[in-house]
């Protein structure tokens, strides 16, 4: 039971620190492509 636990706190940690990325990078992307748009 704390095996179970313990593997569901470190798949939230890991759900956790994706969204965050997620949450950085999102806003980041169009710029991006406007970088490749504008270099291409």
């Amino acid at each position: 039971m704390s095996q179970d636990n313990s593997f569901k706190e470190s798949t939230s940690k890991r759900h956790l620190f994706i969204g965050l990325l997620t949450l950085v990078a999102m806003p980041l992307l169009p710029m991006v492509m406007g970088w490749y748009t504008y270099a291409s």
